[in-house]
């Protein structure tokens, strides 16, 4: 099944009560809302479906989706025209779902009686953390309570849900990220988001990063931690949507992008980091069975991936395959691409002299 045709509409950072430590999207909104005027925002979204409807091709399914800001904590007329925006194409069967993102603190009854008939289907919400003092240190503005409140009353209202955590926050380690990831599964959103925590021009963070009051995530740490928290969701069977942000030329700007664990390809290190994982733990238990085997001679092991999962098997710049000589030096090793495979998995099998 192809994936769907996801059509992005963003929402500059409003609706938003609150100004969190790493966000800079006020900058980012006031330098959006000096070049566009706001009247013309209803005729913006339309222009944008079209535009993305010309590109459908073979998707069977089209989701429109309101990222940035917080969709739900918008003006009620705000919210009701643009979602009324989008009928025509939802009628047609042209979209067939609408998802936002929004924080767990403006998930009320009325909001979601608002939005009902229009085709809101999925809510994805900020939780980034689980622990009310990394909440109160990132300046968030809700607690952990208010997203169990949330998912709740979501679930109970037949919407799906997202929750979307962040690694490397203020006051935060290793066991607390772990920590967070398994209550947010206890929770069983339908999916999840895992972003690194990166200092950004514009926002409060910067200070904090210049004076040394905050040290973030080396690429290394970040790669660990996550890995750790998707293989939490995995084994909890919530669907890991996207793992750290999206390349975009802020990125790759020193001026902007001013400290922490940023890697254009950083969702591929951790499954390519986690692919390694389980090849080793594969290995040796391939060792251990050919008993009476000399640990010494030379083996060839054959890995069997799926194709698709090669470049995870082979690592960034092939460091995996590298990695794995260094690991097994009495090992050569033959891949072998298979189409029957899951994309997760890997096998390996001594090949006998």
């Amino acid at each position: 099944m192809s994936q769907p045709l996801v059509i992005p509409f963003f929402i500059p950072h409003q609706g938003c009560p609150h100004l969190c430590i790493f966000c800079n999207q006020r900058l980012i909104a006031k330098q959006t809302l000096e070049t566009q005027n706001l009247s013309s925002e209803v005729a913006r979204l339309s222009d944008i479906i079209q535009t993305y409807l010309q590109f459908k091709k073979n998707r069977s399914r089209v989701e429109l989706a309101f990222f940035g800001g917080n969709f739900l904590g918008l003006e009620i007329n705000r919210i009701r025209s643009l979602l009324e925006t989008a009928q025509p194409w939802i009628r047609q069967g042209e979209i067939h779902s609408i998802r936002c993102s929004t924080r767990p603190d403006t998930i009320t009854p009325q909001i979601l009686d608002l939005t009902r008939p229009f085709g809101l289907e999925t809510v994805e919400l900020g939780v980034q953390s689980m622990n009310d003092h990394v909440l109160s240190l990132a300046q968030r503005g809700h607690t952990s309570e208010d997203t169990c409140n949330a998912l709740a009353l979501l679930k109970a209202n037949g919407f799906k849900t997202g929750a979307q955590v962040m690694i490397g926050l203020p006051g935060d380690n290793e066991v607390g990220a772990v920590r967070t990831a398994q209550k947010v599964a206890e929770l069983k959103p339908d999916l999840a988001r895992i972003y690194p925590l990166l200092v950004l021009q514009g926002s409060k963070l910067v200070q904090w990063f210049r004076t040394g009051q905050y040290v973030p995530l080396s690429l290394d740490e970040a790669v660990d931690q996550t890995k750790k928290v998707v293989t939490i969701f995995k084994n909890a069977k919530i669907s890991v949507a996207r793992i750290g942000l999206q390349a975009t030329q802020m990125m790759d700007d020193p001026k902007q992008m001013i400290g922490g664990p940023w890697h254009p390809a950083f969702g591929h290190l951790v499954l390519s980091a986690l692919m390694f994982d389980q090849v080793c733990e594969k290995i040796n238990t391939a060792l251990i069975k050919q008993e009476g085997l000399n640990q010494r001679n030379k083996k060839t092991i054959v890995l069997q991936v799926h194709p698709r999962s090669l470049s995870r098997l082979q690592g960034n710049r092939k460091s995996n395959i590298t990695r794995l000589a260094q690991t097994y030096p009495e090992v050569s090793f033959v891949i072998e691409r298979v189409d029957a495979m899951d994309i997760d998995q890997v096998h390996a099998y001594i090949v006998r002299p």
